[in-house]
């Protein structure tokens, strides 16, 4: 083609495109669709972080999950600091993920046990978010405490499962299922001048057992829900569970606590889940230190297969965990020593 009038030529060639051409431009236009929806959730992020939600400012993202995002948070006028939960935006359509937040949040607001966390408020935005408004937790998870610190002592587990028991008890006695105890729902947290206070989070899994609070053994119709490494066996098999599978997914935290590794592993979810149903019991070897045949006991009567075989509730296991507390003592000043090295 000629356009003349300031001689400038353009001449049109046969487009020939080949194969490598094709997948770089492929890779190009995945990239670029990735770095877009990173950007636009950046951006996302930056609104909320920047918003006010009824009379709370939120301040910054603390962390995200499957259904929420967490945010630390202000409240305007009593400047007393929290955390904010939010149903993750694509989730706000959806009813079944709205129902499981409203479960979540209404059964956590129904206890009263200073190990579990407190919930202030619950709302809904002029946009559509859902949220709930809870105490600001200053501490670290027992994942991340053993990804610090390594496993650790039995004195201080001990220490740790008894608060636990206590959350549990009553969540129990109120008919209620956690169905996810695990390491990276207990926190370990700073209360005033209180160190190593243990608050159980994240009730998005809750179930309300058959029969109300007076059911004790009273069963409850379940998929499969939880944490593979930290599931009941009966939970792995989804099938019906009850107050007992708690105990046992507390019995593998302990384990988890005590050797810095969970019961049972495997290539997939599925060998993971086969050997809670199937494998025995591993031993309880620390990398250092030793554990008293007592406690190794417990916890292996904790992580039994079947339900009768484990202790039959968390009063039970706390007056368990009682005796050897006597002979295991964990003071504050030991609370305090290992929290100015660790935390």
């Amino acid at each position: 083609i000629l356009l003349k009038p300031d001689h400038f030529v353009l001449m049109s060639f046969p487009l020939v495109v080949s194969a490598e051409m094709m997948a770089t431009g492929a890779v190009l236009a995945i990239f670029g669709s990735h770095r877009l929806q990173t950007l636009q959730e950046e951006v996302a992020d930056a609104r909320r972080e920047a918003r006010e939600m009824g009379a709370y400012t939120l301040i910054r993202k603390l962390g995200a999950g499957g259904m929420g995002e967490v945010y630390l948070a202000e409240h305007r006028l009593l400047k007393r600091p929290c955390a904010v939960k939010l149903i993750r935006p694509e989730r706000t359509g959806d009813s079944q993920s709205l129902a499981r937040f409203e479960r979540e949040v209404q059964a956590t607001a129904k206890l009263r046990s200073p190990n579990v966390v407190e919930v202030y408020d619950y709302g809904r935005t002029d946009d559509g978010t859902f949220y709930y408004v809870m105490e600001y937790l200053d501490g670290l998870s027992l994942e991340e405490a053993v990804a610090r610190c390594g496993p650790l002592s039995v004195p201080h587990v001990i220490h740790i499962l008894r608060q636990l028991c206590g959350a549990l008890r009553e969540a129990h006695e109120q008919g209620l299922i956690h169905r996810d105890i695990k390491p990276s729902n207990i926190l370990i947290c700073r209360q005033g001048a209180l160190v190593d206070v243990v608050k159980l989070v994240d009730f998005g899994l809750v179930q309300q057992m058959v029969g109300g609070p007076d059911a004790s053994k009273s069963t409850l119709a379940a998929t499969m829900t939880g944490t593979p490494h930290y599931m009941s066996p009966e939970q792995a098999a989804g099938t019906a569970v009850d107050a007992r599978s708690d105990l046992y997914s507390l019995g593998a935290t302990a384990f988890f606590l005590l050797t810095g590794k969970p019961p049972f592993t495997g290539k997939t979810m599925l060998d993971v889940l086969f050997a809670h149903r199937q494998q025995s019991i591993p031993d309880l070897l620390p990398p250092s230190g030793q554990i008293p045949a007592e406690v190794q006991a417990l916890v292996r009567r904790c992580l039994a297969k079947s339900p009768d075989d484990r202790v039959p509730s968390a009063l039970g296991l706390e007056r368990e965990l009682q005796k050897h507390a006597e002979s295991a003592t964990w003071s504050e000043a030991d609370s305090s020593a290992w929290w100015a090295s660790f935390v």
